[in-house]
């Protein structure tokens, strides 16, 4: 489990998907590793989904290279890509290695969501992994799709692994013509708060000698 998707999707919301889709190539575009508007206290929010607002908060450090929950601050590694037209996130697993799937774990990439930032709201959008696994099926786009064996799976909802191949340009065109390729419902919505007071701060002023 990459770091930050493990303290956002399971420390706060409780979610863990299975289904994965791993993209051979960053789409092109302007990249970096600490964009300003995401450091800060954060606290999510319902999706629409028929989930309800969780408690809990979420602090990113300045250099967004850690991520506190529930008080424990845990290593945070991410990659940002604006390609113009959508803005993306890379989660790197905790060992720095790519992401792989497929037999002996041969093709390896990126784990890409797709985020939307509007002022103190960030809105994050996992793959579609059905219909990116239908287009590679299809010879849409180039790439590769397994769906795995149902008595691994401790889960009755379908199951996708795929790999999307191309390089960054490539990638690119392809998010660019088919913005379904990623959910329309975001998965995750973060609100930015106010920093929480530490017991420090609340406690009252000593009361000095008359």
């Amino acid at each position: 489990m990459r770091a930050l998707a493990g303290l956002l999707l399971v420390a706060l919301l409780g979610l863990s998907g299975c289904s994965t889709t791993v993209f051979q190539s960053l789409p092109a575009g302007a990249t970096t590793d600490c964009d300003p508007a995401w450091p800060g206290h954060w606290r999510p929010l319902a999706t629409g989904k028929g989930e309800t607002q969780q408690p809990g908060s979420l602090e990113i450090s300045a250099d967004c290279k850690s991520a506190t929950v529930k008080g424990e601050a845990k290593p945070m590694r991410l990659t940002l890509v604006d390609t113009g037209k959508a803005r993306y996130l890379q989660l790197h697993n905790d060992s720095g290695a790519p992401d792989c799937i497929g037999p002996g774990k041969s093709r390896c990439g990126a784990t890409l969501f797709r985020y939307e930032r509007d002022g103190d709201t960030i809105r994050i959008y996992d793959p579609d992994h059905a219909k990116l696994a239908a287009a590679i099926k299809a010879g849409k786009i180039e790439g590769y799709s397994e769906r795995p064996d149902a008595k691994e799976l401790k889960s009755s909802e379908p199951v996708y692994r795929n790999f999307v191949a191309g390089d960054g340009k490539r990638i690119a065109t392809v998010l660019r013509k088919h913005p379904e390729y990623f959910s329309s419902e975001p998965l995750m919505v973060l609100q930015r708060i106010a920093a929480e007071a530490t017991p420090a701060e609340t406690a009252p002023a000593p009361v000095t000698g008359q």
